[in-house]
């Protein structure tokens, strides 16, 4: 399993927009200087995201992205599927039986690629962009606390 750099790159966006949360709009430019990632491909990542009720937009000066709903409410499943579409390229992943595949029957591989989609989908699904940033933040205050001597 590979992830993209859309997948990557868009959450990256969202987390900060979650980090961002209640603060206004973001600008993407500024996403893009914090997190250093190319703006245009940012732009690209953020409509789809859009098209998917992730992020909202706001015209205007003060203007910017903000998320459309609660860090609770956006599992990485629906992020991963907004920006890279389904979770396995097979036309049986995720189905109950391998009738979507034009491979002889039985198939010799389906049970194994089902097992992979629904372990994925089960870790992606039961994961939320709270979760991320939850452990982003925790990361953070490590990092500020910086290393700790339990010598005397």
């Amino acid at each position: 399993m590979k992830f993209s750099t859309r997948s990557e790159y868009g959450v990256r966006v969202l987390i900060t927009l979650a980090r961002e949360a209640g603060d206004g709009p973001v600008s993407l430019a500024g996403i893009a200087r914090r997190e250093k990632l190319p703006h245009a491909y940012l732009e690209q990542l953020v409509r789809d995201l859009r098209r998917a009720g992730l992020v909202a937009a706001t015209r205007g000066q003060a203007g910017g992205y903000t998320l459309a709903r609660d860090p609770a409410e956006i599992t990485m499943a629906e992020v991963m599927r907004a920006l890279d579409g389904p979770l396995l390229q097979m036309a049986c992943a995720g189905t109950a039986t391998a009738e979507a595949c034009d491979r002889p029957m039985p198939c010799s591989v389906h049970e194994l690629y089902q097992r992979v989609y629904e372990a994925l989908d089960g870790a992606l699904t039961s994961t939320n962009l709270a979760d991320v940033l939850a452990t982003v933040r925790a990361r953070d205050e490590a990092t500020r606390a910086g290393p700790r001597s339990d010598r005397t």
